[in-house]
């Protein structure tokens, strides 16, 4: 029997400003993402017109606190 392919789970902002600790909002990940120039793993059509939702791999959002740490120094 041969290896599971491996599963990306991916979130939407929306999804992952709900869950991360401490929270955020939508706006504020959303610069947040622009700013450290992450790109977007994917798509998610859910048959709503309208532009696709922008997904983003949850493991990188998740750990989205630890990329801001350099930039939160005292100066």
């Amino acid at each position: 029997m041969g290896a599971m392919p491996a599963t990306t789970v991916t979130l939407t902002l929306s999804e992952a400003a709900a869950m991360l600790d401490p929270p955020m909002t939508e706006r504020q990940l959303r610069a947040i993402v622009a700013a450290l120039h992450w790109q977007p793993s994917g798509q998610r059509r859910d048959g709503r017109p309208g532009r696709p939702a922008a997904r983003y791999d949850a493991a990188d959002l998740m750990r989205l606190h630890d990329a801001l740490t350099p930039w939160l120094g005292a100066a």
